[in-house]
């Protein structure tokens, strides 16, 4: 298609040439009445024009024939191209066709032991068995058989509940357990937190209601531990009377009521100022359990 397009526009600028000289003829015709006072003057205005447009004409044979030979150039790379890159696929092709020969590989000579050539000849290798973590793993003929055909691997674990979670999220996760009563879980969650966060300052706090968890559901040897580790974490902290007091109802709910009373009378003489609710409840405590009669 490339190589019959100067053609077309050869046959285009001989139509117009024609176009051209048809008019210009049928001009002079009109303008040339034979004599007249003007018919030179009309003479040498047509030959002009007829000048103008043989230059015209010829500047389009030139156009024509730079477009024809830039057309040649395009159609030659073109067919160079399209010659390379057919090359290219008939090689490509015949790499892939062509079959892959494995080297070849030399047998091993037979054992010369003497033992083995008095065995009879068997036509297979008997099976060997490796017990794993998959069962019995048979080799035979360098072929592994047995095992589990199928093995599963194991599921992954649950992500926690608290990931992600700040230690205040933590705290307020755990403690909004324990006021919707599911103990279980908030003792779970407060030694989580516990756990992470031994230096944050909700730990004071954090270590009392762990030890709640177990009061509440009548673990009082765990509560009692619970809550001298409570104390212990803060002697001078907020939660340490508190602490106090109800590791001596926990050790008095197991029968150790003198060390319970011991628990009241520290509690009484370290923490004078402490809460009017700590210290009233105290008293009560004191009174149910003798302490001081004995």
């Amino acid at each position: 298609m490339l190589r019959s397009f100067p053609h077309h526009i050869n046959l285009l600028g001989c139509i117009i040439i024609a176009l051209l000289l048809t008019l210009t003829q049928a001009q002079a015709q009109q303008q040339l009445p034979g004599t007249g006072p003007n018919y030179e003057t009309r003479l040498s205005s047509i030959e002009d024009q007829l000048r103008t447009l043989t230059g015209k004409v010829e500047e389009l044979d030139y156009a024509t024939r730079r477009l024809d030979q830039s057309l040649q150039r395009l159609q030659t790379d073109y067919d160079a191209r399209i010659s390379k890159l057919e090359t290219a696929v008939q090689a490509q092709a015949t790499a892939v066709a062509t079959p892959v020969v494995p080297p070849a590989t030399q047998t091993p000579p037979p054992p010369t032991n003497i033992q083995t050539q008095q065995q009879p000849a068997s036509s297979e290798t008997a099976p060997t068995e490796a017990n794993g973590t998959l069962g019995a793993i048979k080799m035979q003929d360098g072929r592994v058989t047995g095992a589990v055909n199928n093995p599963q691997a194991p599921p992954l674990p649950n992500t926690p509940p608290d990931y992600g979670l700040t230690a205040q999220e933590q705290y307020d996760r755990a403690f909004s357990l324990l006021r919707e009563a599911n103990y279980d879980e908030a003792e779970k969650a407060f030694k989580i937190f516990i756990d992470k966060n031994p230096q944050d300052k909700l730990i004071d706090n954090a270590k009392y209601w762990y030890g709640e968890t177990f009061y509440v559901r009548g673990k009082f040897n765990d509560a009692a531990v619970a809550f001298a580790d409570a104390y212990q974490q803060n002697p001078k902290g907020t939660k340490a009377p508190d602490s106090l007091l109800k590791m001596a109802m926990s050790l008095n709910a197991v029968g150790k009521t003198d060390d319970a009373c011991a628990t009241l009378e520290s509690l009484k003489n370290k923490y004078p100022n402490a809460p009017t609710t700590v210290r009233s409840r105290a008293e009560q405590e004191r009174a149910q359990m003798n302490c001081g009669k004995n």
